[in-house]
């Protein structure tokens, strides 16, 4: 996940927003004690006691310590602790200390943040925060921001608009950064804020009207722009890099199967076009492609860059934002063995890395060429406070004269994101790293590359992109997979055994139906929850293991016992190392796919591990994985009605049916085991995407396609 609050730790952002803020914060309650509207501390409100004379004259004295310190130093924030120890409902000591948390590379950011938050409260204050001062729109907006970094929708939209309705008129928000509705950057943050796990379906459909509405309003007026330097010198965390401070990750997307993916994403896209108007760049030899009549055909190599932000070895289960650590390794992994086994006579192959998440190791693979150039491109300490920084590499690439560029995960970064934005090559496309469109202009990003297998008819499936939707073959599986299991039942992943790992190892009984859904809980949105209670409805001996959601793991309880579950029939587990989940695969007696956004390497693993797997087929790509591999494998028709479901109440028939009948379950097994091996080695999926990468090229290839023999690339010379 983008962490804007992380620059908090940066010693510019440290520098700039300490000078901007903390210092108000040191003005406003000077004003107060000397004006008329003073607080009262003597006095009490809202129930509280009437503190002693001596406690006064205790807080004041360290008072006058605290404001001795200058910077967010831990002596600093000591005495702020100290000042609540004795008042507890101490308006300055939260708005202060709290503040000097966040900024502190020492601090408790939440710790911090919540302080914050209680100056809003009459129950936790004397006197709640003064809304009429303007240092108090700095505190909401850094409320708002901070909870939609960790996930927590309800408080991130509360305080993010009442931010923006205090910055309208507002004495310190310029007037080229402001609309009649607010500051833009305010208003870009709620154009781009998911409800990141949904209470229910309504409000996962309110979620997506609000943020249409947002940047419908915002999109409307002309001539705004995002005043950076006001940003970054007034909100922590906006220093290091404003395009993330203001519009917030399109990762959740691919889990709204009830919005108009194409719609939102499109917007989102021209906010930061707007926003940033550095990054609608051409390349110079792509302006030249464009005013040519005709592109003869080329004799030589095809010029391919391939982008990624995710291309590093290994991963890390310490990653934020759920586990996106697995989703980088799986990424990459998918797209590994096919990239190494182009054609190095077709194409001249550069790998551009962008690792926003500060680890550097490219994955090994990109070295199996001594041909293919390499190239790791990270942030400079000089482009701190620069949206648009991404235009540096833009240029550089720019050089190289790319004919094709392909980001195969382009909505799973920022950086990669806004270098997608810029047009370096004739021909760009985006891929299935992340099944989601990128909302991105079709003239910039001309195509989006799928597997037919996995999307519905052109004519629909394409209404969910910007892009062109290019389809490889649907009767092949599209990637060349290797098994992910070892001998001696051993995971690929991590290297570990699994032979010796139980259901008692996870505090699971073993008479049980064990019905096991360990997909991240941000796939599951609120239409997956009838699924799961009604399997526990229908199989009194069920026993539910789904992942435990680190945020919302109370919206996701309620939300489970508002359907009927049985919580104590119910087994919550953290994320899970690779050996682990594969015998949690092994143990269980049916594995369930979540919806509507499904499983993909979790499906190839189920599958490859022998084990029945029921899903539900949804209306987008991430919903369709299952069923593309299960068909491709060349399961029997009737395993297929067995494990594939049309109807929420269909699915909870066949999972019930698997979990009470053993002959049945033992049938489809069979079947799965004698096809998974169709999943693997399969240099028919190099070659269709060697094929697409020909249909593609912006040239074609003047003779014969190096050991290839392809019509698309056969042309005779120009």
């Amino acid at each position: 996940m983008r962490k804007s609050f992380a620059s908090c730790k940066h010693k510019l952002s440290i520098a700039s927003v300490f000078a901007a803020c903390l210092r108000f914060f040191f003005l406003w309650f000077a004003h107060a004690a000397a004006s008329t509207s003073a607080i009262d501390k003597s006095s009490p409100h809202h129930g509280f006691a009437e503190l002693p004379r001596s406690v006064l004259l205790e807080i004041d004295r360290i008072k006058k310590e605290a404001y001795s310190h200058r910077e967010a130093t831990p002596e600093a924030i000591a005495t702020w602790r100290k000042i609540l120890d004795l008042d507890p409902a101490n308006l300055e000591a939260r708005v202060v200390g709290g503040w000097s948390m966040i900024l502190s590379q020492h601090g408790d950011h939440d710790h911090g943040i919540t302080l914050l938050e209680e100056a809003f409260d009459p129950t936790k204050v004397r006197e709640v925060i003064d809304r009429r001062m303007p240092q108090t729109l700095f505190v909401a907006a850094t409320i708002g921001r901070y909870r939609s970094q960790r996930g927590e929708y309800a408080k991130a939209r509360k305080f993010t608009e009442m931010a923006l309705e205090l910055s309208k008129g507002h004495p310190m928000v310029p007037r080229g950064s402001s609309t009649p509705d607010g500051d833009v950057c305010l208003q870009m943050q709620l154009a781009t804020m998911f409800d990141y796990f949904p209470e229910s379906m309504d409000a996962a459909d309110i979620a997506i009207e609000r943020m249409n509405a947002h940047a419908d309003r915002l999109l409307a007026h002309e001539g705004w722009a995002v005043n950076e330097k006001f940003l970054t010198s007034s909100f922590p965390g906006a220093a290091s890099d404003p395009a993330v401070h203001c519009l917030l990750p399109l990762f959740s997307l691919s889990f709204y199967y009830r919005a108009d993916v194409a719609e939102v994403a499109s917007k989102n896209y021209e906010l930061a076009r707007r926003g940033w108007p550095a990054l609608s760049t051409t390349a110079e030899h792509v302006k030249k492609y464009d005013a040519e009549e005709e592109h003869g055909c080329i004799n030589r190599k095809i010029r391919l860059a391939v982008v990624a932000g995710v291309m590093k070895e290994g991963h890390s289960n310490s990653e934020s934002f759920g586990g996106m650590g697995r989703i980088h390794l799986t990424v990459i992994v998918d797209f590994d063995f096919k990239l190494s086994r182009l054609d190095r006579d077709i194409f001249d192959v550069t790998y551009v890395f962008l690792p926003e998440q500060g680890d550097t190791r490219i994955a090994s693979f990109t070295r199996t060429h001594a041909q293919d150039k390499v190239r790791i491109f990270s942030k400079l300490e000089t482009e701190m406070a620069n949206g648009a920084w991404t235009t540096r590499i833009g240029k550089e690439i720019a050089s190289w004269e790319m004919d094709i560029i392909f980001y195969f995960e382009l909505t799973m970064s920022s950086w990669v994101r806004r270098l997608g934005m810029q047009r370096l090559a004739p021909v760009q496309a985006n891929s299935i790293g992340h099944p989601i469109t990128s909302g991105i202009h079709r003239s910039v990003m001309q195509y989006y590359i799928s597997w037919g297998a996995a999307e519905l008819p052109i004519e629909e499936s394409q209404k969910h992109y910007t892009e062109e939707l290019k389809l490889l073959p649907s009767d092949i599986v599209y990637q060349y997979y290797e098994p992910r299991i070892l001998p001696g039942s051993r995971s690929r992943a991590d290297g570990m055994s699994f032979g010796h790992i139980s259901l008692r190892d996870f505090h699971v009984p073993t008479d049980k139906n064990v019905y096991l859904c360990m997909q991240k809980p941000f796939k599951f949105h609120p239409e997956v929850d009838e699924l799961l209670c009604g399997i526990m409805q229908k199989d009194p001996d069920s026993w539910l293991i789904l992942h435990r959601e680190s945020a919302n793991q109370e919206v996701f309880v309620n939300r489970l016992v508002n359907k009927g579950c049985d919580l104590s029939r119910i087994t919550f587990l953290e994320a899970q190392p690779h050996h682990r989940l594969l015998a949690l695969y092994r143990d269980s007696t049916v594995i369930l796919d979540s919806y509507p956004a499904g499983g993909d390497t979790t499906t190839r693993e189920v599958l490859e591990m022998g084990k029945a797997l029921v899903t539900l087929p949804a209306r987008l790509l991430g919903g369709r994985w299952t069923e593309g591999y299960m068909t491709t494998i060349g399961l029997e028709k009737q395993t297929m009605e067995r494990l594939v479901a049309s109807t929420p109440e269909q699915y909870v028939d066949l999972a019930v049916k698997l979990g009470t009948d053993k002959i049945m379950r033992d049938e489809v097994e069979a079947d799965i085991r004698s096809k998974v091996r169709n999943l693997f080695h399969r240099e028919e999926a190099v070659a269709a995407w060697q094929e697409m990468f020909l249909e593609i090229s912006p040239y074609q290839l003047c003779g014969n396609c190096g050991n290839f023999t392809i019509d698309s690339c056969t042309a005779s010379s120009a």
